[in-house]
């Protein structure tokens, strides 16, 4: 089991779901972990009950995000791994591309794909005072299966898998080994999720008898665990995986073999 000590991790969208999960995990192999999330008022305890220091983060801010890294860099002399959960799914309902309206398509890529963008080459910037770092960009199943109900989330995620792909080799220049991998889960049981059952709830409300979309059985379970996800970040964050770049790692019961 790879630990990390004197190893300093940043996690953004670290106080919930898999970024939470992803952030536990790490502070149990002996990271510094620094959650970044939102200004929620219970941010700094959410981090003490997993073990890191909060700290705010807009992943949308150009400015927040310098001074984030910056601030980590100023506290503890380097940053090791930055893992980009950060997200969110928009309107995976009435989502079509006739009903996005711009204001829709520039909120969903401003977090999942501006946020990413920002995050990675803050990141670079500063793996590269030591030559070496992981990078690990969340992105999504819905990077490979077009759906017309949700058309800024898919194009988000997908945007994501060529962006890690143009970072890992620019990790790899000069000498460095700073690797950058995504990881594309599947149904995972997090907030995201509740949120997007929520959302076909609603719809259900307002007279469409069964709203929520047919699909086959997922060969390991209907639904995976945000600890799942999470692991395969820690494996990827580690020096185990120092041989693996620009890599795409699905975590979904198998769900793609069926598409």
């Amino acid at each position: 089991m790879a630990q990390f000590t004197e190893r300093v991790a940043l996690i953004t969208g670290g106080a919930s779901g898999i970024g939470a999960a992803t952030a536990r995990l790490l502070t149990q192999r002996a990271a510094t972990v620094v959650i970044a999330d939102l200004p929620i008022s219970n941010g700094a305890k959410i981090a003490q009950k997993i073990g890191g220091e909060f700290m705010p983060l807009d992943v949308t801010s150009e400015s927040n995000w310098a001074e984030t890294v910056q601030s980590i860099l100023h506290r503890h002399g380097r940053l090791d791994v930055l893992v980009n959960a950060a997200g969110i799914v928009g309107d995976v309902v009435n989502g079509t591309l006739a009903k996005t309206t711009l204001d829709d398509w520039h909120r969903v890529l401003s977090v999942n794909l501006d946020g990413t963008f920002l995050g990675c080459r803050e990141a670079m910037a500063a793996m590269q005072k030591t030559g070496a770092g992981s990078i690990i960009n969340l992105a999504s199943v819905g990077a490979y299966y077009p759906t017309t109900q949700s058309v800024a989330y898919g194009a988000s995620k997908g945007a994501v898998t060529q962006l890690t792909k143009t970072v890992a080799l620019t990790g790899a220049e000069n000498g460095n080994r700073i690797r950058c991998n995504s990881v594309h889960p599947g149904k995972t049981s997090t907030p995201m999720l509740e949120s997007i059952f929520t959302q076909y709830q609603q719809r259900q409300a307002a007279g469409d008898a069964d709203p929520r979309p047919k699909g086959r059985h997922i060969p390991l379970g209907d639904e995976g665990r945000a600890e799942d996800v999470a692991n395969l970040i820690a494996f990827l964050a580690s020096d185990e995986a120092g041989y693996i770049t620009g890599g795409e790692f699905t975590v979904d019961g198998g769900w793609r073999l069926l598409r």
